[in-house]
């Protein structure tokens, strides 16, 4: 144990071994959510699951092929113990090499991205989802690269501040905007062929599908000609859910989220009732690949196993680095989009948590930063190679510090958590939608927080930033909304460097106070004419020392206002 002590520098950092225990399950118990988000999300991007041979040439058939959606379902059980093996070795390796508390996890917001953008809903996107797994390899690479060289800092600087703000509001409401719908959520927001989007809320029988060549899709839908809205009960399940957990949250109670989480689970997991997540009639997606069990009883046949360890054979080491010519311009951006998102995401929470936990010095350094980051790096291309987006450091370390964490065993003690996680794949596997939905609302709002930042009086700044945040989740794409931003503040700012060049401003002179103004008229920042310099001193005039004349007479009391001091009155002449 001395030795331990003496590695982690527990009793250096004022922490003791139970302290550090105590921080490590805070942490798991804020966070152990992504467990069970992950999976879901990522396997809407289908993985390497094909059609069937008697439907692989049906436009669309990745909609509604058996054979195809039991793949998928697969691909996800298997995800949960990807998602757990990944965020092992993170922690682990921040813990034994950087000795920092904090916990790493593969990143909301990035999976969102690498699902719904670059492979797209059932593989539909831009990129096969082999070449985006290897797209995420070499950014861990670049990412290691840049932490070595020094240029992780000189990049992130390159980046105007209110891009780098707005990036992670639009990923807030871009998860948010994930909850709301059915896929991944609550089932609030549904389509709508005229605006797009509209309240929702129905359950499956009112439900009327959006329909390709091949045959409806799998959460297209709209409820307005069945009727039905606001109807739904595992809509309500998820919107009490939501407001449950964002009471425990107001109260400070750790663990909020998976409370909320697990009660809502538990609730799911009766049969026969109207949000269970074992009847069709509730949710009726999936279902074996032969078509002998229909999607409820496949989903309870597999529950009932509890214990369970999931291989990895359709995850891991399913890279393919042969980029076609068409392609590379797409994962390009891919990999640009994945690198600065992990690098602005790591850097920010990195050095807030640092701060928070009170251990970086006067510099804006902290013991342990480069190998913080090299392991962001080497545990984003692990992840790829076990089929998994990016990797990177947790917000919600800070529940751990918040309770003493100060070394690397709580993140070891987090690590130890997720392995344990990786035996119950069938429990975690059977968390429904609508109870992981009122997460990814939460935490949107959640990182709202820094959009205050954001300096709205100045256009320069509040136009593109408000570019950035509403492409995000309007267009279904992180990349969009950061191009958009980057190409509205360039615009602008050569813009108006043109106008100067072409139209020089003239100076402006400094408006003299109005002769009767009152100290509650004054601007609240200074004008130019307070701060004009004296030749003399070097130093603003006001902050200059006065000259002090010596006199004989008596000295007027201290501390008394102007207009209350004795003051000669003189007559006025006859």
């Amino acid at each position: 144990m001395e030795y331990v002590d003496k590695y982690f520098k527990i009793k250096e950092r004022g922490s003791t071994f139970f302290t550090e225990f105590r921080a490590g399950t805070a942490t798991f118990m804020t966070m152990c959510y992504i467990l069970a988000v992950n999976s879901r999300l990522l396997a809407d991007s289908g993985g390497p699951c094909e059609c069937g041979e008697a439907l692989k040439d049906v436009p669309d058939c990745v909609f509604f092929d058996p054979e195809y959606l039991g793949c998928v379902e697969i691909f996800r059980r298997q995800l949960v113990t990807v998602t757990a093996l990944s965020a092992f070795i993170a922690c682990f390796l921040m813990g034994i090499t950087a000795n920092l508390p904090f916990a790493l996890a593969p990143g909301m917001g990035l999976n969102a991205y690498f699902t719904y953008d670059v492979v797209g809903f059932h593989g539909t996107g831009r990129i096969k989802w082999k070449i985006a797994m290897a797209a995420v390899f070499l950014e861990g690479i670049v990412f290691i690269i840049l932490t070595l060289t020094g240029l992780r800092i000189r990049f992130a600087k390159a980046i105007p501040n209110c891009i780098k703000v707005a990036t992670t509001g639009g990923i807030g409401f871009f998860l948010a905007h994930l909850g709301l719908q059915t896929a991944e959520g609550i089932g609030l927001v549904v389509t709508d062929v005229a605006t797009g989007l509209t309240l929702g809320g129905c359950s499956p029988a009112y439900r009327t599908y959006a329909s390709y060549d091949g045959g409806p899709t799998a959460d297209s839908y709209t409820c307005d000609v069945l009727g039905g809205r606001m109807q739904s009960a595992t809509t309500w399940l998820g919107i009490a859910t939501l407001w449950f957990i964002a009471v425990l949250l107001k109260r400070d109670v750790p663990g909020a989220i998976i409370i909320g989480i697990v009660i809502a689970t538990g609730i799911s997991w009766f049969k026969g009732t109207y949000v269970s997540y074992f009847e069709d009639y509730v949710y009726d997606f999936g279902g074996s690949a032969d078509g002998a069990m229909s999607g409820g009883e496949y989903r309870y046949e597999y529950f009932k196993q509890v214990v369970r360890v999931e291989p990895m054979s359709a995850t891991a080491f399913q890279m393919d680095f042969g980029f076609d010519s068409g392609q590379g311009g797409e994962v390009f951006v891919a990999l640009f989009t994945f690198l600065y998102v992990d690098l602005l995401d790591t850097t920010g929470t990195l050095f807030a948590m640092a701060k928070f936990a009170k251990i970086v010095d006067e510099e804006g350094n902290f013991e342990g930063d480069r190998a913080a980051f090299l392991v962001d790096g080497v545990a984003t291309s692990i992840g790829a190679c076990l089929g998994t987006s990016p990797v990177t450091t947790y917000i919600e370390s800070s529940t751990g510090i918040a309770e003493g964490g100060r070394t690397g065993l709580t993140a070891i003690v987090v690590s130890l958590y997720f392995l344990i996680s990786i035996f119950f794949a069938p429990l975690l596997a059977s968390v429904p939608p609508w109870a992981t939905g009122p997460a990814l609302i939460i935490i949107g709002a959640m990182m709202m927080r820094r959009l205050v930042d954001i300096n709205w009086d100045d256009f320069g700044e509040a136009i593109p930033a408000f570019i950035t945040i509403a492409l995000m989740p309007l267009t279904y794409s992180i990349a969009y909304g950061i191009l958009g931003g980057l190409f509205t503040w360039s615009f602008m700012q050569i813009a108006d460097f043109l106008i100067d060049k072409c139209f020089p401003r003239k100076p402006e002179e400094a408006a003299e106070p109005p002769a009767d103004a009152k100290p509650t008229d004054m601007p609240t920042e200074m004008p130019a004419y307070m701060y004009q310099q004296s030749p003399s001193f070097g130093m603003p005039m006001q902050m200059q020392p006065m000259p002090m004349q010596m006199s004989s007479a008596p000295m007027q009391p201290m501390g008394m206002p102007m207009e209350m001091q004795q003051m000669p009155v003189r007559t006025p002449n006859p």
